[in-house]
């Protein structure tokens, strides 16, 4: 191997550790305890490769002062326009430029740009999603300050603003056990592992009619994981919602209620019942998540959960200024010490989609 082109990756394959491992390693930056064998290991790996640290680091690091970098899972759902509202709103009133990085859901892609921001050493990051990487994450937190928008609990160590989506499954369930519903169905996008929101939200929606006793007439349906990366298309969580209640209320006709995982999957939903001559929410009631902005114009009329969305997109960038502030006067001790995390409680939104079961 040409020792001039020799990389961490490379060290890492040797030393049989993750590439974040070895930075942190030769660094000397612990943020996570190792054991003495692989740091030894880790050593002889780069000895033997010829791989030096202080090699890499006399080049002169780029400062994009000013820049806060967010990244984000797609440009498809107004979710995401609402978070980056909020975010760009509290930015410039702080002369912050922000700067989007979409990952188009895409692993390479969201480890590229990592890498690629991490170089550029911006002032601050905010993912709008849980990180695909969260080691590489909280690596890079030690050096820049990060801020996720994401799942509870869903990465320790770094700065949140929580969503609890368990509690907003279990809002939707709740009011249609309260209306009477017993025979509904839930309706969502690809539950791969990191989509833990999604997860989360379906998790709350079935706890709360098995704790009702109706666990069994529950009935979950999403699209197969592998079409997570097809998820650029600008319709493709309104398709899934259509595909899905097409055929859900083929296999199951007695179905009274059904819920998307979030509101654009819910729209899809409306539009199939209603093509297929079935009158919302007289014959079958439908609800979603997220409280969009459409979700409540006339002729829509989504009963759905808020969770204020913007809010927590101005709260993001708030924190992450703190974080930025504090290293800036040289408090860096305190600003890493302290991990913040902010929770609102998400509440339903009570329209007109939704009303008592028909009777079977």
């Amino acid at each position: 191997m040409n020792r001039k082109n020799v990389t961490s990756t490379d060290v890492a394959r040797r030393a049989g550790v993750s590439q974040s491992t070895v930075s942190m390693i030769l660094n000397k930056k612990y943020n996570v305890s190792f054991s003495r064998e692989t740091i030894l290991r880790v050593e002889e790996a780069a000895r033997e490769l010829g791989y030096s640290m202080e090699r890499k680091q006399k080049k002169p690091r780029i400062q994009m002062l000013g820049t806060i970098f967010v990244l984000c899972p797609n440009l498809t759902n107004p979710y995401y326009f609402s978070l980056l509202q909020g975010i760009e709103k509290t930015a410039k009133k702080n002369r912050y430029d922000v700067f989007l990085c979409n990952t188009g859901r895409d692993y390479g892609t969201e480890e590229k740009y990592l890498k690629k921001i991490e170089k550029l050493n911006p002032s601050g990051i905010i993912f709008t999603f849980t990180p695909s990487f969260p080691e590489l994450v909280r690596e890079i937190s030690g050096k820049i300050p990060v801020i996720l928008i994401g799942e509870k609990d869903a990465v320790r160590g770094i700065d949140m603003v929580e969503l609890n989506s368990e509690r907003m499954g279990k809002i939707l369930a709740e009011h249609l056990l309260k209306l009477g519903h017993r025979k509904v169905a839930f309706l969502s996008t690809p539950l791969t592992q990191r989509q833990s929101a999604r997860r989360a939200r379906i998790r709350g929606f079935c706890r709360a009619f098995e704790e009702a006793g109706y666990r069994e007439s529950v009935y979950v349906r999403s699209l197969p994981e592998e079409m997570d990366v097809m998820f650029q298309e600008v319709d493709m969580e309104y398709k899934t919602g259509y595909e899905l209640a097409s055929s859900l209320v083929m296999e199951i006709p007695d179905i009274t209620a059904v819920a998307g995982t979030n509101d654009m999957v819910a729209l899809g939903i409306r539009d199939a019942l209603l093509d297929r001559h079935y009158r919302i929410p007289e014959d079958i009631s439908v609800l979603g998540c997220d409280n969009l902005l459409f979700s409540g114009l006339r002729g829509i009329d989504l009963t759905t959960v808020e969770h204020f969305t913007p809010k927590k997109g101005e709260n993001a960038c708030e924190i992450l200024l703190k974080k930025i502030e504090g290293r800036k006067q040289n408090r860096d001790k305190s600003s890493q010490g302290m991990i913040y995390h902010i929770e609102y409680e998400p509440r339903l939104i009570l329209r007109g989609s939704t009303s008592y079961p028909r009777q079977l």
